[in-house]
């Protein structure tokens, strides 16, 4: 299966939740990229299709659990 590319910008309020995030981000077994700028995470996913799709619904579920 081909490999894609997917790009995520996700908003922070603060530092505290950048961190919390960041920190959850490492925990995943994936491919990802995640830079970090005020108010804001970007997070480039790579994998297949359907790695991804699994990838954004847990990183969605990370910025709702506060």
């Amino acid at each position: 299966m081909a490999r894609t590319k997917r790009v995520l910008n996700v908003p922070v309020k603060d530092t505290a939740e950048m961190l919390d995030l960041m920190k959850k981000l490492g925990t995943l077994a994936a491919d990802l990229e995640a830079v970090s700028r005020p108010g804001m995470v970007r997070i480039v996913l790579h994998g297949t299709g359907e790695e991804i799709k699994e990838l954004k619904e847990k990183i969605k579920d990370f910025t709702k659990a506060k």
